[in-house]
């Protein structure tokens, strides 16, 4: 097994002048390669009728395509645990080349065979990247300083909504709906080129009892990491944290719209606001996560998450103003309590950091399908009060968990 940088002095994990250093220049690295990847999931959600338009199909039929991009994610227990195989940079740069890939099917050929199977290397692409990512964080940064460069890497979430998504919609206007696929394209290609001549080459971790990826080591791997009792908390705390915003968020355009009567820009603006609540909440953890301590923020973000989600149809009575402040307070302490696990995460299997981030992505995921489920069942209501009551809910148990039975690395 490879050695933890963490007992190694000279590892990038210490705390030098010359590992800070270079930690600047691969934050902007992983940044502009993560935005890219981002925006080509933010941006179908807005213009996703423009995308329908140009592969000649209903809106229904190409919502598809977004299914067949989470059918993809999926995978990434078994893809996840290739960056603890092979090394994190050698994964960054396969994930970002299946992206560069999937961008030219859709700016080159256009055809809906050609969507579906980019959309389907989309899912792939993030996957792969995003454990990759974080492991490597995990291997560079000091744990008690390991909130700082999460939080940097995560606002590529915001800025692919505030930033991509715009710049996509310029395109789209002036050049046709396949124009932002061009740009991430040239993105993809240059972030690929960048990870490879910026980042350091990380050594491949041998499976324990193997010196190949099988799929009964990948299953061994899987068994050790489960079988740590905070491990499965922080899966269950993953799980529930999502779904608490989920629910209520899945109905949130359409609670606008029904009880403010909002047009279609409005809903827009309004998205914006919650973009930048999201930087918000990200920006904080680079500041207060490290110093309060990854565990406790985690567990005042699910409190106030569920104290939010309490207050919003409260909120709601006194007009759209104060039904915004409800959403961007929700929108905050979700954000703010996901970036601080995240760190957290990263010490609980240390020997297969990449191997835990694919069960935690996978967490995520299931817990937005049934989230998204949950939410549209409850909408036949149309009582926003349900949702966020279902919502607080999973956010005061998931406090419980990380409450009883989370602990933190000092």
């Amino acid at each position: 097994m490879t050695q933890d940088p963490h007992t190694d002095p000279q590892a990038p994990g210490t705390t030098s002048t010359s590992a800070r250093q270079r930690l600047r220049t691969y934050l902007p690295i992983m940044v502009l390669a993560r935005t890219t990847v981002n925006t080509s999931y933010r941006l179908v959600y807005p213009f996703l009728t423009s995308i329908a338009r140009g592969l000649g199909l209903s809106l229904a039929g190409a919502s598809g395509l977004i299914t067949l991009r989470l059918i993809a994610g999926m995978g990434a227990p078994l893809l996840g645990p290739l960056a603890d195989r092979y090394g994190r940079r050698r994964m960054m740069e396969a994930a970002l080349l299946l992206f560069a890939l999937a961008s030219l099917l859709l700016a080159g050929f256009g055809t809906l065979a050609a969507a579906a199977v980019a959309f389907f290397l989309y899912g792939i692409a993030k996957a792969v990247y995003d454990p990759a990512v974080h492991a490597f964080l995990g291997d560079a940064v000091p744990y008690r300083e390991r909130s700082r460069a999460v939080g940097a890497v995560e606002l590529s979430w915001s800025f692919a909504w505030l930033l991509g998504v715009p710049a996509s919609g310029f395109l789209i206007e002036r050049f046709g709906w396949r124009a932002p696929w061009a740009a991430l394209l040239v993105l993809g290609l240059l972030g690929a080129v960048l990870t490879h001549t910026g980042l350091p080459p990380t050594p491949p971790r041998t499976v324990r009892g193997s010196s190949k990826l099988t799929v009964t080591s990948m299953f061994r791997a899987w068994r050790e990491v489960l079988g740590r009792p905070s491990v499965m908390v922080l899966l269950l705390t993953s799980f529930l944290l999502t779904l608490a915003n989920e629910i209520p968020f899945i109905a949130y355009g359409a609670w606008l719209e029904t009880a403010f009567g909002l047009s279609p820009t409005a809903l827009g603006l309004a998205s914006t606001v919650i973009g930048l609540a999201e930087a918000t909440a990200e920006l904080g953890t680079t500041v207060i996560t490290d110093r309060l301590g990854k565990r406790r923020s985690v567990m005042m973000a699910l409190l106030g998450l569920a104290a939010s989600l309490a207050v919003l149809p409260w909120l709601a009575q006194f007009g759209l103003a104060t039904a915004l402040v409800g959403v961007v307070l929700m929108m905050l302490t979700f954000e703010f309590g996901l970036v601080s696990l995240l760190p957290l995460a990263t010490e609980l299997a240390p020997d297969a950091r990449a191997t835990l981030f694919s069960l935690t992505i996978t967490a995520f995921n299931v817990s937005r399908m049934l989230g998204t489920f949950i939410g549209g069942w409850l909408w036949r209501w149309e009582n926003i009060a349900l949702h966020a009551g279902a919502g607080a809910a999973c956010a005061l148990v998931a406090a419980l968990l990380v409450a009883r039975g989370m602990r933190e690395v000092r």
